[in-house]
């Protein structure tokens, strides 16, 4: 397993690619995940040594019944997986919404009909889609344990899999250890974040958040660097070694507390790698 690292907050997208590559590099992150569809990126990467396992997250028009919608989602990642293929890239991350007036049950159908045709011709260029557990508020389809049952039983197509966050489960109060014993075989990319808890706002407002405009804000959880939150980091890349994941461990650093200049935020991930990189030694 090797670290890497993508332009995950603010100020590391305010940065220009080349710039935020060559940093990646001299902070000893051994890939980038590259913008999809970015020619230049890739060419900069490899002129630097950076291995390109991934693309950042490729996110279509939420899923439909519309043939315009459809159609949309259907051009979007027939074009990510020729520039995949194209690139010798293995794994497109990948986010999808769900709409929010059909039923879980018939997100999947619409679901099926979408992807079934985007699987088959990922499989024949030896691309792999891999979504990741982002909520969104819940308004995401590849969320939870129940709901890749669901995908994968409905397109069970090789090419499709996941892209692990153990961050995205922490505050839901799912186990992220177990997911990986059940979808091991599903796990073409992972992430590297964490999520800590935060015991004022969780007691004053409970997993559905503030309701009362009047009320002052406070978070009840919120995303750290890998290391200064709940998940066990132990058990997180043990379980992944033993599924014989031996790729990509991206950083994902959305922590608000190294976000607030670039400075801050190459110090974030300098401190992500001093936490993670014994981890893969």
């Amino acid at each position: 397993m090797f670290l890497g690292c993508f332009q995950s907050n603010r100020p590391l997208h305010q940065m220009e690619f080349s710039r935020f590559a060559q940093a990646a590099a001299d902070l000893g992150y051994a890939s980038v995940d590259v913008p999809a569809l970015n020619d230049q990126a890739v060419t900069m990467c490899k002129d630097l040594g950076l291995k390109i396992f991934a693309s950042g997250a490729v996110i279509p028009p939420d899923l439909s019944r519309d043939d315009e919608r459809q159609a949309a989602i259907t051009a979007q990642m027939n074009e990510a997986i020729a520039w995949a293929h194209r690139h010798g890239i293995e794994v497109i991350t990948h986010l999808i919404g769900k709409d929010m007036t059909l039923s879980g049950d018939d997100n999947i159908a619409v679901f099926k009909t979408i992807y079934t045709p985007l699987a088959a011709l990922a499989e024949s260029r030896n691309v792999k889609v891999a979504f990741e557990n982002w909520p969104r508020n819940g308004t995401m389809l590849a969320t939870t344990p129940e709901m890749w049952d669901a995908m994968f039983e409905a397109v069970p197509s090789p090419a499709l899999g996941l892209c692990y966050d153990p961050s995205h489960f922490h505050w839901q109060g799912i186990d992220c250890i177990q997911p990986i014993r059940d979808f091991g075989a599903r796990i073409y990319h992972a992430h590297a974040k964490d999520t800590e808890m935060l015991s004022d706002g969780q007691n004053a407002y409970g997993l559905y958040g503030r309701q009362l405009s009047r009320t002052p804000h406070a978070q009840w959880w919120r995303y750290r660097l890998p290391g200064y939150g709940a998940v066990d980091w132990f058990r997180y890349l043990d379980e992944l070694f033993q599924t014989g994941y031996n790729q990509a461990l991206s950083v994902e650093h959305e922590d608000p507390l190294w976000t607030q200049s670039e400075a801050s935020a190459l110090r974030g991930l300098q401190l992500s790698r001093q936490f993670l990189a014994p981890f893969l030694v």
